[in-house]
């Protein structure tokens, strides 16, 4: 076991994953790069703008590491399905989509001594990868603007903690996204939820205590009365289910890393698949500390390329 990073590094492995408090994602991120290590690295990109530029630089820095966001929610078997139904055209384009992440994490704000943790200071929207990334990744869409609002401290005035964060997005298609993080909040069990709306039809997940189900309204079904259940959850038949904590969604994400690394391919969730799943939650953060007044998202692969 390493508890030194530079004693770490030099001497890097082929892989590093970077699975640190989210504050110091960049700077051990960038040192892996910088060391010669491919990344894999968990959500959220960096808390800041600038953080993630400075993770865009070091990747642009170093072509010959792979780097990938270890966004694992793209790979559950319902978002995969979801995912080559709108590829193959039988929703439609799309006009709406919605996506909630809740999950009462109230107990990970202080450690054991009860001081807090950098989970205490974390704005909810900015963990929005699990909720923006499957969309964005089922679509092909990308977020151009957001407004949004804060709610709290109700449940942990001592804290200051935010309990939920609501935002709103315009896409580059021309449609809507509605997404809602709350780590602060009465309700159990922490549950995912998902819709889609598009022109020929629409899909969405059943929400707990239910058992995770896909209901849908597809125009291509004749004479159909109401949304069809179909069996789709988390995992994909076939893959390995106790390779991680999710299912079959964090063997199918590390084996398309490794892909990656191995026929020497972009990985699906580069940098700038992961600056779109990020970004907007760290405007999203900012619009609600400006009452909700619209905020663009960045271009930051733009900006590296006038540089």
């Amino acid at each position: 076991a390493h508890t030194d990073l530079d004693r770490f590094l030099a001497r890097p492995p082929d892989i590093v994953a970077v699975a640190s408090p989210v504050p110091l994602h960049r700077d051990h991120t960038v040192a892996a790069l910088e060391a010669g290590a491919h990344v894999l690295q968990e959500v959220y990109l960096a808390d800041t703008v600038e953080k993630c530029r400075d993770i865009v630089r070091a990747v642009a820095a170093h072509p010959r590491q792979k780097f990938m966001l270890a966004e694992n929610c793209c790979y559950w078997g319902h978002i995969m399905a979801w995912r080559r139904m709108f590829a193959e055209g039988r929703i439609g384009s799309l006009m709406y989509a919605e996506a909630e992440y809740v999950h009462d994490v109230r107990t990970l704000w202080t450690n054991a001594a009860g001081k807090p943790t950098w989970r205490a200071t974390m704005p909810p929207i900015h963990y929005c990868s699990h909720s923006l990334g499957p969309l964005l990744m089922i679509t092909g869409d990308r977020c151009l603007s957001v407004t949004a609002l804060a709610v709290g401290p109700y449940l942990s005035p001592e804290s200051g903690h935010l309990d939920l964060e609501a935002a709103l997005l315009r896409t580059e298609s021309g449609a809507a996204i509605k997404l809602l993080t709350a780590f602060g909040v009465v309700r159990h069990p922490a549950f995912h939820y998902y819709s889609i709306y598009g022109t020929k039809g629409c899909l969405e997940t059943a929400r707990p205590p239910a058992p995770l189900a896909t209901h849908a309204y597809l125009e291509e079904v004749e004479h159909l009365h109401g949304l069809m259940t179909m069996p789709l959850n988390y995992d994909v038949p076939g893959a390995p289910t106790a390779a991680g904590g999710h299912g079959t969604a964090e063997y199918l994400m590390v084996r398309d890393f490794v892909d990656a690394i191995v026929n020497d391919a972009p990985p699906p969730i580069g940098i700038a698949p992961a600056l779109d799943m990020c970004l907007p939650g760290l405007m999203a953060h900012a619009s609600a500390l400006d009452g909700g007044a619209p905020k663009m998202v960045p271009d930051l692969l733009a900006e590296a390329e006038k540089e």
